[in-house]
């Protein structure tokens, strides 16, 4: 996320600015999106991040999440990632922490970071509201640190460097207060390689050929609800676009002089499309999307919240407020669903005093594409 080379097609923006347009940058964009929950790493893949970049009619153009219907702050695009996201994604903490979650955690354990030898990879960099990594220590002659390596998303976005050990120590008492090493770390070692867009460690680099034909506008492999439009944006001369279904013929569009086809309604499957176009009627790469069923019911009368879906997995239910912020641990307003309240679908109730400052209730599902949400429900309405 910190190595990841991407060539905007199109201004984007970033929590102070933009991207211009045929520059090259590095890392994944920092924005703000908890109103949306499209988090790069913990709700999206590198892979539809990318290609969403790569389509210069994606949303990540086109959705402007700063502005009306929208309500976030710090909010640019409509991918992103944020310190707190950047950090549990490192760590694998699910569903993520936010940064002032990090101290409260029975899971977090504070180091002496006034000796720089006692530092590890994976420790946590602390401040309110701010957290960052260590990726990388080096050691000198004698085996004492000297150089640590740190990462963060901060101002543009994802960003490693090293401090001196000096200077590590200058940064923690200026810019950060306390050092959290994680206890549960080797417990959450999964790991997706992405060699084709930034390879690691001994991975080959992959070559990666992007679709110039079509593209979902969330980027391949995404993930839509059932009451979202999904739109194919299309950028060749075409005859018919074909969709398909779980793998069967769904329908067949005939080219009508429109660059974006908007297919609604769609029901919930695993859905791919190509376009077929020139005089041997060839047929381009697909492009491929997910559509989820997921059900989110609020039984005011038994204090009750009811979830369900036909393809996807029930992961966690939080209340927040309209931007989507949550309050921390303390607060327990999110709670992770146990098998067994998977299987029984639903949940009693937070406690009065978290509905009436998080008022809203969001479900978090779980797919192959990625994570998805419901639209909130006001406990109150």
């Amino acid at each position: 996320m910190t190595d990841l080379e991407f060539t905007p097609l199109a201004p984007i923006g970033y929590r102070f600015g933009f991207f211009d347009a045929g520059e090259t940058y590095q890392g994944v964009i920092y924005s703000s999106a908890k109103e949306l929950e499209m988090f790069v790493g913990n709700d999206v893949s590198l892979h539809t991040y990318m290609t969403a970049i790569h389509n210069p009619r994606s949303r990540i153009y086109t959705e402007d999440i700063s502005k009306a219907p929208y309500h976030g702050k710090n909010c640019r695009t409509y991918y992103g990632a944020v310190c707190s996201s950047f950090v549990s994604h490192a760590l694998g903490i699910v569903p993520r922490y936010w940064a002032n979650d990090f101290p409260l955690s029975d899971v977090m354990q504070e180091v002496d970071f006034t000796n720089p030898d006692s530092m590890k990879i994976a420790d946590v960099l602390w401040r309110d509201g701010h957290v960052a990594i260590i990726t990388d220590i080096i050691n000198d002659d004698s085996n004492h640190v000297a150089k640590i390596e740190i990462s963060e998303c901060i101002d543009k976005g994802c960003k490693r460097y090293y401090r001196s050990r000096k200077k590590f120590v200058d940064l923690m008492n200026t810019s950060f207060k306390k050092v959290y090493r994680y206890t549960e770390l080797y417990k959450n070692t999964d790991y997706t390689p992405y060699p084709e867009f930034v390879p690691v460690l001994d991975e080959s680099p992959a070559p990666f050929v992007y679709n110039e034909y079509l593209c979902a506008d969330k980027g391949d492999k995404a993930c839509y609800r059932e009451d979202e439009a999904v739109t194919i944006n299309i950028f060749h001369d075409y005859e018919y676009l074909e969709v398909y279904k779980d793998d069967k013929p769904y329908l067949r569009i005939e080219n009508n002089s429109i660059e974006d086809v908007v297919l609604q309604n769609l029901p919930y499957g695993d859905y791919k499309a190509s376009i077929s176009y020139g005089s041997n009627h060839d047929m381009s790469d697909y492009t491929y999307w997910k559509v989820v069923n997921i059900n989110v019911f609020a039984d005011r009368a038994n204090g009750r919240i009811y979830f369900s879906s036909d393809d996807a997995i029930p992961q966690c239910v939080r209340y927040c407020d309209i931007y989507g912020n949550g309050g921390s641990l303390t607060t327990s307003n999110r709670r992770i669903l146990s098998e067994s309240e998977k299987l029984q679908g639903y949940i009693e109730v937070f406690s009065d005093e978290i509905k009436q400052k998080f008022p809203y209730v969001r479900v978090n599902f779980v797919t192959d594409y990625g994570r998805v949400i419901n639209r909130p429900i006001n406990w109150f309405e």
